[in-house]
């Protein structure tokens, strides 16, 4: 018995280690420079829920850019219940750049955030569009280094997205967040350094207004939580010749807010797992990656957990975590030296590798125990799913008896 659990433990962390030696290769991959001098028109596309308390920083950030093109700021108010409208009537009243568009109604198309966004859009006006979240700080070159990077094929640019600065997390949870959001972004890069176009994080995002209507906009993986980051990216991705870059640069980097608690992290977390339990719309390679990580965690954290009634197993699954937290220390060296993020490395990088196994098992398991109601506006998501495959099925039946 314990030779196939530890077989299965191996076989489902060896992919893992893997993954993480191509995160390696892809961050000393050289990347050339291109970047274009061009100043396009930009909308920059932010929707807000309830965001009354972050609200204001945020926009001071944002009428603060120094773009040198057109740019508009569009902020949605997605139905706040607080003070979220007055604050964005306030900063339109003082600049004309700010926008305020407002939904009503839930969509009964596309989930809650992505028909925020989508309203959005559809109220803009720029060649670019740049998507981010209310509670996000930016650089006030932000705007021009994020379109810098759109050069003949470039569709799609995916922003680098921090929860502290240099040497500002000070907490044990501020530093294991840190360093958790700073992995998010090696792996990102490495992808986009091997063509794979799959992540991104709706914070910090920029796309063609042009590619985002070539591919039928949101279409269909609207209905799912990730409509407007990881599934855009993939849908943007299979357009013919179309290429997605990753922006690291210091002035391309925003800062979104922290958790405020380990509960709440193991809850975000929990809400993140819950949308690739709605595996209809994402690449397969995209959703072995996500099962290699949650499976690896899952099966190592059950196996320290045995060691006390099977210490035979103990030579395999410590060495075996070892080799995973040496590699993990090896690529965050890499990492924070070239986007200079020193203080995530050290200490901090071998005891988040400790944890991170547990903290990853926990939102899997969580996530399946008590997943979140994402719903696709009014109705459930899969129930809105299933319901146009039937449509589609009986219109194929009607077109195939009328040729009879």
């Amino acid at each position: 018995m314990q030779s196939v659990f530890l077989l299965s433990l191996y076989l489902f962390e060896l992919p893992y280690l893997f993954l993480m030696l191509m995160v390696i290769v892809g961050a000393l991959r050289r990347v050339p420079a291109r970047r274009s001098a061009a100043r396009p028109s930009v909308s920059v596309v932010l929707p807000a829920h309830d965001e009354a308390a972050s609200l204001p920083a945020c926009l001071a950030s944002l009428a603060a850019q120094r773009y040198q093109g057109p740019i508009e700021f569009v902020v949605v108010d997605d139905r706040s219940t607080d003070a979220t409208r007055t604050v964005i009537e306030r900063f339109a009243a003082a600049d004309p750049r700010f926008k305020l568009v407002t939904v009503t109604e839930p969509s009964r198309r596309l989930s809650p955030k992505v028909n925020a966004v989508d309203h959005g859009i559809r109220a803009s006006r720029g060649e670019i569009v740049l998507a981010t979240d209310a509670d996000c700080l930016h650089h006030p070159d932000w705007t021009t280094a994020m379109v810098s990077h759109f050069v003949d094929d470039v569709v799609m640019v995916a922003g680098y997205v921090e929860t502290s600065r240099a040497n500002e997390a000070r907490t044990l949870l501020q530093r294991f967040e840190s360093v958790d959001w700073f992995t998010l972004m090696l792996v990102s890069r490495s992808l986009t350094r091997f063509g794979l176009k799959y992540a991104s994080s709706a914070n910090n995002l920029a796309y063609r207004r042009s590619a985002f209507d070539a591919c039928g906009g949101f279409g269909a993986a609207g209905r799912a939580p990730s409509g407007d980051e990881d599934l855009l990216t993939q849908r943007l991705g299979r357009l013919p010749g179309a290429t997605v870059v990753f922006a690291e640069s210091p002035e391309c980097r925003v800062l979104t807010k922290g958790v405020g608690s380990v509960g709440e992290l193991v809850r975000q977390r929990r809400r993140w797992v819950s949308r690739y339990h709605h595996v209809l719309h994402y690449q397969p390679a995209f959703l072995a990656g996500i099962g290699t990580l949650g499976l690896q965690s899952v099966w190592l954290t059950l196996a320290v957990l045995l060691l006390p009634v099977a210490p035979s197993l103990a030579p395999w699954v410590l060495g075996l975590w070892l080799v995973k937290a040496a590699i993990e220390y090896v690529g965050m060296g890499i990492g924070t030296r070239q986007w200079a993020r020193r203080d995530l490395w050290g200490l901090t990088t071998l005891w988040w590798s400790l944890l991170h196994p547990a903290f990853i098992a926990t939102a899997v398991v969580g996530s399946f125990l008590k997943p979140s109601a994402w719903r696709a506006g009014a109705q459930p998501y899969r129930r809105r799913f299933f319901q146009r495959r039937l449509r589609l099925f009986r219109r194929r039946v009607r077109a195939g008896a009328a040729r009879y």
